[in-house]
């Protein structure tokens, strides 16, 4: 699991943000706001083995139950892979190609 380090997590005005930098600013006009916890995930992806290891340190962090967490996490990460924002993340991959095949 990797971010595409072409978006930048920024603080502008009190604000989170991911600030296309490269290529990726001609393709995305503007900055993609996040939210607390939206940005604590951000932090997780590079450093995480998995995405079961994200589920289980925001469960830590901010005492939600499993399948919250996960639900969440898978949300927001999918929704940014599709963007191409993150990559490399074998589990949305897999679940995706399966979505595919049955279109």
């Amino acid at each position: 699991m990797k971010t595409n380090k072409e978006y930048m997590l920024r603080e502008i005005a009190g604000e989170t943000v991911l600030v296309p930098t490269g290529s990726a600013s001609q393709k995305l006009n503007g900055m993609i706001q996040l939210t607390e916890s939206a940005a604590y995930i951000w932090k997780q992806v590079d450093t995480a083995a998995d995405l079961e290891e994200i589920v289980a340190r925001v469960q830590d962090e901010y005492e939600v139950d499993e399948d919250t967490a996960r639900r969440d996490i898978y949300g927001f990460l999918r929704e940014l892979y599709v963007r191409g924002i993150v990559q490399d993340i074998p589990e949305l991959e897999l679940e995706m190609s399966g979505e595919q095949q049955e279109n």
